[in-house]
């Protein structure tokens, strides 16, 4: 069978999604508990993301962005945009894998069952890594949007079908979407005392700030902030406009 009958393939499955999920959910209960942990942890990136920017603030501070969404008619302040960095999101095949199978079979993949169950595997258009469960779930990371996310977990199902598996493409759902972006010099020691602030300066140098439900902010004294937890944009937009509202009452 040629490529473009296996595309045709796939698509047909895509097209015809039944409702057969609560089935092959309830075959992979312990392993989905997994997969829920491991899409809400907090990456180690995140706690790195601090940087000394006094040379781009002498620069002219040019992390300031203009955005077009509308803007309230007291505060001529342009809002901010926030630079997505990864977001996590998982997809079920609809059937079991044999993951040894395929990692002898398939390139730019490596299974290593003793330290981590899942096998990995990599996408490079677009950047994407993905771990595989041998439930048929997949996880994927890396991606810098919503559009590269299902596209890469696409060509990660057709990959997997090429090898002889009744794949089908179920459920795809955003779990996490993690995100930075720059304002304005804050005094942190002034906003630890605002609440749902932990700031403990000896330990790290970023205040954590959890007053938005589901999400979890770091922020530092350049005005650099960092957004982990959203589903999808507009949840984003609008933990960030609820954060910049609290800062500018903090302005350095």
């Amino acid at each position: 069978m040629d490529e473009s009958a296996l595309e045709r393939y796939f698509d047909k499955f895509i097209a015809n999604d039944s409702s057969k999920m609560e089935e092959e959910e309830e075959e992979a209960d312990e392993e989905e508990k997994m997969i829920d942990e491991f899409c809400s942890l907090l990456p180690d990136e995140l706690l790195t993301l601090y940087k000394d920017d006094t040379a781009a603030e002498l620069q002219g501070g040019s992390s300031m962005l203009a955005v077009d969404r509308p803007t309230t008619p007291v505060i001529q302040q342009p809002q901010i945009i926030p630079q997505i960095e990864n977001i996590i999101s998982t997809v079920t095949l609809g059937c079991s894998l044999d993951l040894e199978f395929i990692s002898r079979k398939a390139w730019n993949v490596e299974y290593k069952p003793m330290k981590f169950k899942a096998l990995v595997m990599r996408i490079r258009k677009p950047r994407i890594t993905a771990k595989i469960f041998k439930s048929g779930i997949i996880v994927l990371l890396g991606a810098k949007s919503i559009e590269d996310s299902r596209q890469g977990a696409r060509k990660c199902a057709r990959k997997v079908q090429k090898l002889g598996f009744p794949v089908r493409f179920l459920n795809f759902k955003i779990k996490n979407m993690q995100a930075s972006c720059s304002t304005f010099p804050v005094s942190l020691e002034k906003l630890s005392f605002h609440r749902h602030c932990s700031y403990e300066p000896e330990l790290f140098p970023g205040l954590f700030y959890s007053g938005v439900p589901g999400i979890s902010v770091v922020i530092f004294a350049t005005g650099k902030i960092s957004i982990t937890g959203a589903q999808n944009e507009a949840k984003l937009y609008e933990a960030l406009d609820d954060i910049v509202s609290i800062l500018s009452c903090y302005r350095r």
